[in-house]
């Protein structure tokens, strides 16, 4: 075990080097590498219902600047990357040796149910429904979406994102509105009140974000809170430690973001770090939640890339109630162990993949009776992958060792369905060569 965990983290090591000195790979061959172009004038055609400006406000420049060919590759990602559009063509035209960049856009379908099943309890509770979003409304890039779930976790919630709130300002709004019956996570509590019982979470929040360039965001928030534990509860069932508690909540948060293709990065960083302070001592609570995330995503040589990953949930302060723990097993795991939930005050991940493109940026589309284009249109990709994930939990002021760490490895299959979703196929092994078969929408990370 002790050797597998030391191997582990030298082959970490091995990657990291790698990853650093290897130049990056040509993302695309569509324009001669090195090529440059001064933009004279941009012309957007195809938004029939986008306003101009959502897509000129991705754009790494503007009349008057030199461009390169990958430069302007990288716009096309990021472009593709608002989940608008199902096909973007950035390319330049020179007319009587005025260099025009051409920007080509063929809008999506912007309202539609996806029904879902996720499992929330190792395989004994299973949570379905329907989420159900409108996004680009009034052409804006907002975005409406609300989610009805049954099952294990009955939930409902009302999301509203406006990252265009305030154009000229570059402020972006955000409100939601959820509603949760939430079975309890926690083995501690469990065995502190001596069966399996249930939360019921009414929250509100607000969030204000300012964006400074295409890759600094700054965000700032308030949130409401009322959760119900049993009457008869005790200890850190609750914050409080009453059977309710109100919990006001203000966030601050930063997040840096150069990746070109965010769904499915070949290049660029993307880092968050979110400190959010809960009870403000009304009712004598009193805790914080820190989350820190950084990935990398590099190309290695011809199509091969590959990506890493640390993330850190650390909870602190007076009296952490169990429903603010952190988890693995859940939303966050370790593949090869994700029936298994462990927890904690602080969790630690770290992910490492390469990935190999079967076929890459293929444009689908098919003309059905009856049904709009925008529906049966999309960019295909897929990937193979070998990844390795390692993880752990621990308690304020605790040691922990890495050879206590849950480590995983395996390889999966992803299918990319641009702008729209993905799903993952995935077979992971723990370090005692356990394995299992994992099925997944959106991205590993």
């Amino acid at each position: 075990m002790k050797s597998f965990n030391k191997n582990f983290l030298f082959i970490a090591i091995g990657f990291y080097i790698l990853l650093s000195t290897q130049s990056y790979a040509e993302p695309d061959s569509l324009f001669v590498p090195d090529q440059n172009f001064i933009v004279d004038s941009i012309k957007i055609t195809g938004n029939d219902f986008t306003e101009e400006f959502i897509i000129l406000r991705e754009l790494t420049f503007q009349i008057g600047d030199t461009v390169t060919s990958s430069q302007l590759i990288f716009n096309r990602e990021r472009i593709i990357s608002l989940r608008l559009f199902t096909k973007v063509d950035v390319s330049p035209v020179v007319i009587n040796n005025k260099t025009i960049i051409s920007i080509d856009l063929h809008e999506g379908w912007y309202l539609y149910p996806i029904p879902f099943i996720r499992r929330q309890n190792n395989n004994s509770g299973y949570s379905y429904g329907i989420s159900i979003s409108y996004k680009n409304f009034r052409g804006r890039n907002e975005r409406f979406r609300t989610i009805i779930s049954l099952g294990y976790d009955p939930f409902f919630s009302l999301l509203y994102q406006n990252p265009a709130f305030d154009y000229e300002n570059n402020l972006g709004l955000s409100f939601a509105l959820s509603l949760l019956n939430m079975n309890n996570k926690s083995v501690s509590a469990k065995r502190l009140y001596g069966d399996n019982f249930d939360y019921k979470f009414y929250s509100i929040g607000f969030a204000l974000g300012k964006r400074f360039d295409q890759f600094n965001d700054l965000y700032g928030g308030i949130g409401f809170a009322y959760i119900t534990a049993p009457e008869n509860s005790i200890g850190r069932m609750t914050a409080s430690g009453k059977p309710i508690d109100r919990v006001l909540s203000l966030t601050a948060g930063y997040t840096y973001d150069s990746r070109d293709l965010k769904q499915y990065s070949q290049d660029g960083i993307y880092a968050l770090a979110q400190l959010q302070y809960k009870g403000l001592g009304i009712s004598n609570i009193n805790y914080n939640i820190f989350l820190f995330d950084f990935r990398e995503y590099r190309g290695i040589v011809e199509n091969l890339s590959a990506r890493w990953r640390f993330a850190l949930r650390h909870t602190f302060g007076k009296s952490i109630p169990y429903y603010d723990y952190s988890y693995l097993g859940y939303e966050e795991y370790v593949r090869g162990y994700s029936n298994e939930n462990i927890e904690g005050n602080n969790f630690i991940l770290t992910s490492i993949e390469v990935s190999y493109p079967i076929i890459k940026d293929f444009d689908f589309s098919i003309k059905l009776p009856l049904i709009p284009r925008q529906i049966t249109s999309a960019r295909i990709g897929i990937y193979l992958s070998f990844f390795t994930d390692a993880g752990q939990v621990f308690n304020n002021h605790q040691r922990f060792h890495f050879s206590d760490f849950r480590t995983g490895y395996g390889f999966g299959l992803t299918i990319l369905a641009l702008p729209y979703d993905a799903i993952r196929f995935e077979y992971a092994f723990n370090k005692y060569g356990i394995g299992e078969f994992l099925i997944g929408s959106d991205f590993s990370f």
